[in-house]
Parts: C-alpha cells; structure tokens; sequence
C-alpha cells in the first residue's frame, strides 16, 4: 500500500456549527460553497429540501460522522479495520442509521486507497469563500497507472431507500477550487452513494467536469449577488 501524508489542517479556520458559517482567524467568509450553489435553486426546490430536513439532516449528521471517525481511526491513527469499525459504533445515533453506516465502512474501495483527508475545512481569501468536504484519498492503481501521484476528492451523500444520484459536479468543483488555493491539486471527483442496506455506489468527474459545473455555478451567483 502506497504511505501517503495525511493534509494539515488549515491554521486558523474553523466551522461554527450551529450557524454553519466558516471563519478563518477573525474573519468571516460571507458565504459557503453549499450557499453558492443553493442560490441557484428554485423556490419549490428549497422549500423541497427544507420540508425533508428533519428526515436527511439527521442521517447525513451521523453517518458523515461514522466515516470521519472510521477513516481517522484507520489512515490517521492506524488501527485496524475492525478497530476502526468498532470505534464508529461508539457515535451517538448509530443504531438508528446501521444500514446506511455498516455497507459504507465495508467498501472494498477502502481495501484499496489512503485516505490523506476527512471532513477537511478549506477556503479561498481571493473568491472570500469556504467549505467542508468529507474527503480525499491517493489511489495507488491510477497512481502507477499514470505514473505520478492521483488524488481523488471525495463526498458522502446519503439516500432513502428510492433515492435517486443526481449531479454533484459543482459542488465537487468549488472544493477543488478551495484546495487548489491551499497547494492542493485533485484529478478526479467522487459521490459516494449511502442508501439503507446496499453496498454503497460511486459517480466519478473529472476534474474539467468539476471545474467546468463550478465555474456555471459561481458565475450565476456572482452576477446576482456580486455585481461589480
């Protein structure tokens, strides 16, 4: 298995997590990638989405949860699968949300990568924007494959049992964004699909996917809320 570095978190930056606003030191960033790209939606899409809050929000709180505790368990500290396993069973609310939970952490895809991030904060001071992706892994196959070192973005979406993928390009784009700020470069986006008893389902981007859907995103929101 390739060693690779877990990244350094970002000095200064940190979430407020009731408010979910982003500071770095004593500044405030006025708006997250989430923000951005909620700005494109319809009326009948929020109220959508904030009608259904009360059923995805806790599921998606906890079973984030369990994989950032999973995968600093197993890539940070070290400890085996099983003990990593066990440790993502202490987390409040994990009876509750097992079958989305138990089939996520038993990816082979885990067997086969290093995980160098998990729920990393990033920002960018030159488009004075923040945000929180669940994660970042190096695949040693592509890496050999391609000959350099690939490292793939990764986010968590949970679904019900009749849920359905949908785009995540953008959203995947405005992390790189961020992190291409910090010195960090992705080659490819990752959705991993959570739904209650499946082994979990992955939609992959390329990075001029991502970058592109990003770019359509950030331009709408400029032009209305950033007009200069």
């Amino acid at each position: 298995m390739l060693t690779a570095t877990w990244l350094d978190p970002i000095p200064g930056l940190w979430r407020d997590e009731a408010a979910h606003r982003y500071w770095l030191g004593d500044h405030l960033f006025p708006v997250s990638i989430t923000g951005v790209l909620a700005h494109g939606l319809s009326e009948t899409a929020r109220r959508s989405i904030e009608a259904k809050r009360p059923i995805w929000e806790p599921r998606g709180t906890t079973v984030d949860a369990a994989l950032e505790r999973y995968s600093q368990a197993r890539f940070l500290v070290g400890k085996s699968e099983a003990e990593a396993l066990l440790d993502s069973e202490t987390l409040p609310g994990h009876h509750q949300y097992r079958d989305w939970i138990l089939p996520l952490l038993q990816l082979p895809l885990w067997e086969k990568v290093q995980v160098i991030a998990s729920e990393r904060l990033s920002c960018c001071l030159t488009r004075n924007v923040a945000g929180a992706f669940d994660g970042a892994y190096v695949s040693p196959a592509l890496s050999e494959r391609r000959g350099r070192e690939v490292r793939v973005l990764y986010d968590l979406k949970t679904l019900s049992a009749h849920g359905r993928p949908y785009s995540t390009a953008a959203q995947l784009g405005g992390y790189m964004v961020l992190e291409t700020a910090q010195g960090n470069h992705y080659e490819l986006g990752q959705t991993i699909w959570s739904k209650p008893g499946e082994a979990a389902a992955s939609t992959f981007y390329s990075r001029e996917q991502c970058l592109a859907a990003w770019a359509a995103a950030w331009s709408r929101y400029c032009s209305a809320c950033r007009p200069f």
